[in-house]
């Protein structure tokens, strides 16, 4: 193998797939990128066996070929170089041999014989392709919802559910939930395919972080595998075997109490009262008035604070004779006020005991449902 690149191009392809580089003692190559030219091609490859990502970098093939070396090491050379125009080729002892104008490094290999097979885009099931902009936002606006649980799988991952008239995203930690929708101008399904599939948190994330705004993304389904193909772009992962709980139930049907505030004032409230909330991250929502929303926590060890905020309140503003108080922890509330970019954002609460639902006025496409906290001290 022989090829010839541009460090940046380089650069921006080990950075991309070094999201994918396993650890493994007892398989060494995990912690290795596959490096692999034909087809007059330059592929970029790594893996930690359940998720996988191939990224084409642009380059000259002087001699095609492949070899996997350590992702750390060649990394850090590539990170190091001043030169624009980088050499790679092998010796006959596995080795890869990296030269720029100043600068030379041979670094260890192990034979592409011994990388884990990659599955490819052949003899796969196209389910939808879909814009990679709006895939991208729907994604972001739901992981933060997500968490890993050993206890239960099923949520450890984004609900893709893919109907005739769209595709729905969901992910949930137990305490709340987040539900993104692209509508069906913005998708592709020549097949009019209905699946739900559960993709690892992990590769959400990844993919989030790794998409283009524009473009398109085209979703593959093998078996338990799913693949993400886009531009010169490709993400395998496994799927969560299990099935998605069913949320319906827990999504209100009725508002008691609508807020419309602005988004960055509470945001900012937010940030000001996580400083004095206590371990458990517990500030109150509080209705003063039907103009007035305050925003209060305490800590014995710290103070406490509290930030008066101008709302529009309508529907129950009390619990008996006390202004109706709802307490929360402040960063899943904070996720869920931060996932939209108007002006505005809605909250709605049905008591202290039942789900708030967050969303952005005007717009259907997406929800963010926060279980209340049982307040500690009143």
């Amino acid at each position: 193998m022989k090829l010839v690149v541009l460090k940046n191009n380089l650069k921006l392809g080990l950075d991309l797939v070094g999201r994918a580089v396993g650890s493994a003692l007892n398989l060494p190559v995990l912690g290795n990128v596959l490096i692999k030219s034909e087809n007059n091609k330059i592929r970029l490859s790594a893996t930690n066996l359940e998720l996988a990502i191939t990224k084409n970098i642009s380059g000259k093939v002087v001699e095609e070929g492949g070899i996997t070396v350590p992702y750390g090491l060649l990394a850090g050379i590539v990170a190091g170089l001043s030169s624009e125009r980088v050499s790679l080729e092998t010796d006959k002892k596995n080795n890869l041999v990296l030269k720029t104008d100043n600068y030379e490094a041979k670094c260890e290999g192990i034979d592409e014989s011994d990388f884990p097979v990659i599955p490819r885009t052949e003899k796969k099931e196209e389910l939808i392709e879909t814009s990679a902009g709006p895939l991208r936002d729907a994604l972001n606006r739901v992981v933060v919802a997500g968490e890993i649980s050993e206890l239960r799988p099923e949520i450890s991952g984004v609900l893709f559910s893919i109907e005739t008239s769209g595709l729905k995203l969901v992910a949930t930690d137990s305490f709340r939930l987040a539900e993104a929708k692209i509508s069906s101008s913005q998708i592709k399904n020549k097949n009019k395919q209905v699946a739900d599939l559960i993709v690892p948190l992990k590769t959400a994330q990844e993919l989030s972080r790794s998409i283009k705004e524009d473009g398109g993304v085209h979703i593959y389904l093998n078996n338990n595998q799913v693949l993400f193909e886009a531009e010169e772009l490709e993400i395998v992962s496994r799927i969560i075997e299990g099935k998605f709980p069913d949320y319906d139930a827990i999504v209100p049907k009725e508002i008691l109490t609508e807020i419309l505030v602005n988004r960055s004032e509470l945001s900012g409230a937010l940030k000001l009262s996580g400083l004095f909330a206590s371990r458990t991250n517990e500030v109150k929502l509080r209705i003063k008035d039907k103009k007035i929303l305050e925003v209060y926590s305490a800590d014995n060890a710290v103070g406490e604070n509290n930030y008066l905020l101008p709302a529009k309140i309508s529907g129950e503003t009390a619990k008996g004779d006390e202004p109706l108080t709802v307490s929360f922890n402040w960063r899943y509330l904070l996720d869920g006020i931060r996932s939209g970019e108007s002006e505005e954002v809605m909250l709605g609460l049905n008591g202290d005991e039942k789900p708030a639902v967050i969303r952005t006025p005007g717009d259907i496409s997406y929800f963010y449902i926060l279980m209340p906290v049982k307040s500690l001290a009143s």
